[in-house]
């Protein structure tokens, strides 16, 4: 199998992966044990996919990061993969618009992050664990269920969110796509941390 192979069979996952956690997941929530055994079960069926774009970033900045083909834009381009598949599975249950769902675009939280320092630092703490868990144990269950323990302190809906907005004709893009990508990047921050403090141990 040649790279490009792999590379169409990770992307296929990653929509197929995001489009099952979008339409089914979120309906319960990933913080309950029901919600963590279904995102189990997904990571196993679509092996190897991230399905969650803060899975992409924990992979992303502990990989190596002076590698821009392999490591930054094979990630990237999981990223977008999970978005197109949260946007299909919305499309999907809302019958392409059909029915309203009251779904609004959070506002933009990066320019005031001095009211959010807390919040970031969870992030990073919580990235630092959770890739410990996830790297360590190697098992879809106990990465599901560091997630149901630790996704408080994480925004997991990042690729739904990004799907809601596209599905939206871009309501809120903007808010969305910074929001989109700095949770992701400080749970990313904290899983470097985590790995490094690993190292020096």
């Amino acid at each position: 199998m040649n790279k490009m192979e792999m590379d169409m069979n990770a992307m296929k996952a990653e929509v197929g992966g995001a489009f099952v956690l979008s339409w089914m997941v979120f309906a319960m929530g990933l913080s309950t044990i029901e919600g963590a055994a279904a995102l189990a079960v997904v990571w196993m069926a679509f092996a190897g996919a991230h399905v969650l774009p803060i899975v992409t970033w924990c992979n992303m900045m502990t990989g190596d990061l002076g590698d821009v083909e392999g490591n930054w834009m094979a990630n990237g381009m999981r990223l977008v993969a999970q978005m197109i598949g949260a946007l299909l599975a919305i499309l999907m249950a809302t019958e392409f618009g059909g029915i309203e769902t009251g779904w609004a675009a959070t506002d933009m939280w990066i320019t005031d992050i001095g009211d959010h320092l807390w919040n970031v630092i969870g992030m990073v703490a919580a990235g630092a664990v959770w890739w410990q868990v996830h790297s360590r144990c190697e098992s879809a269950w106990a990465s599901a269920f560091g997630l149901m323990a630790l996704g408080g302190a994480m925004t997991l809906t990042g690729a739904h969110e990004m799907g809601a907005s596209l599905a939206s004709v871009g309501d809120g893009i903007v808010d969305t796509l910074v929001n989109w990508i700095f949770d992701g990047l400080f749970v990313g921050v904290g899983a470097l941390v985590g790995a490094k403090i690993d190292e020096m141990l």
